[in-house]
């Protein structure tokens, strides 16, 4: 006579033992998943500061000299930044030819352009809603009518113009030159030529990541208590956001840590008192959602991140062209 065998099973026991170390396992892995995730999205952000730069050098290749941060014209008035002028170089041929530049970049004839959304532009690690402002935020700033809320395609990348007045004084308390405190894109709207750049080219910031406008950041979080902007519902905003914008440059103040610029410099040193410079807040400052840095291309192409120890004295050399500073490691 045949018996019956008994079927087995996991006991309650055995289930909850696999259960717990299923779940060690992904408590384990999730960090390292997620660590590979940013290491990728760092490199494409890398890469397109890599892009960004090509594009910088063959403007400058055919121009012989870097385009400026902005065109600025008050009579007629029309304002262009330096991203549209490097369209021809970043593949964008068609799009530049459409650009009325004889219009102003906001100008509603210039939407069909100004709206398209350039991945080169924008770091993939960026976090988070942006909150559009409406385009009344630039009648003031820019003698805009606008009142409407335009989509204009937003920028994680901006040229580091120059160092501002509050942070610029860092030896004895003097003010530096025009050409000392400007960087390699310039303020004025003739260009930079390579021979200008008299701290050399790998000591010497081109375009950064300022990102996450319009919101304004502070340590990762967005704000309402900001150092300047405009209110847009809930949130601040700050100008600069959109590619086409001819604020999409910026130059450091050295703001601190809760938005407020109190970048003084110690007379007789080569100290910055209190001045939070990098991923503190992306109100003229550097800014990325990377952990310990940002990522900046150089005047020769390279892409180098910056921490954020660096201290205020060797991120306002690299900031500037023309100061004859001796930068060192960083």
């Amino acid at each position: 006579m045949l018996r019956s065998r008994k079927s087995s099973g996991f006991t309650l026991i055995e289930l909850l033992v696999v259960i717990a170390i299923i779940a060690v396992l992904i408590a384990l892995l999730l960090p390292a998943v997620q660590q590979a995730r940013e290491a990728a999205r760092r490199t494409q952000c890398k890469n397109n500061l890599k892009q960004i730069g090509l594009a910088l050098h063959n403007y400058e290749s055919a121009m012989r000299v870097f385009p400026p941060s902005r065109i600025n014209i008050s009579s007629p008035r029309f304002q262009i930044s330096w991203v549209v002028m490097c369209l021809p170089y970043m593949d964008q041929a068609p799009m530049y030819n459409l650009y009325n530049a004889n219009l102003n970049w906001y100008d509603p004839a210039n939407d069909s352009v100004t709206t398209n959304f350039l991945e080169t532009m924008v770091c993939p690690s960026t976090g988070g809603a942006r909150t559009i402002p409406s385009a009344a935020l630039y009648t003031n700033i820019s003698g805009g009518t606008r009142t409407d809320t335009p989509l204009w395609a937003p920028a994680d990348y901006g040229s580091v113009n120059a160092v501002r007045n509050a942070f610029n004084v860092v030896s004895g308390g003097t003010s530096w030159s025009v050409k000392e405190m400007d960087g390699a894109l310039g303020r004025g709207p003739q260009g930079v030529r390579m021979a200008q750049i008299t701290d050399g080219t790998s000591n010497t910031i081109m375009v950064a990541e300022d990102a996450g406008r319009p919101n304004l950041w502070v340590n990762k979080q967005v704000t309402n208590n900001p150092k300047s902007g405009a209110a847009s519902g809930t949130a601040w905003t700050e100008d600069g956001w959109g590619w086409a914008d001819i604020n999409a440059g910026f130059s450091l103040d050295g703001s601190g840590p809760t938005g407020v610029n109190n970048a003084t410099a110690s007379n007789g040193t080569t100290t910055i008192q209190g001045a939070c410079l990098v991923n503190c807040s992306n109100d003229s400052e550097l800014y990325s959602f990377h952990v310990g840095g940002v990522q900046a291309l150089l005047c020769d192409g390279s892409v180098r991140f910056i921490s954020e120890n660096t201290s205020g004295t060797t991120l306002s050399a690299l900031a500037t062209r023309g100061n004859s500073e001796i930068v060192g490691d960083f």
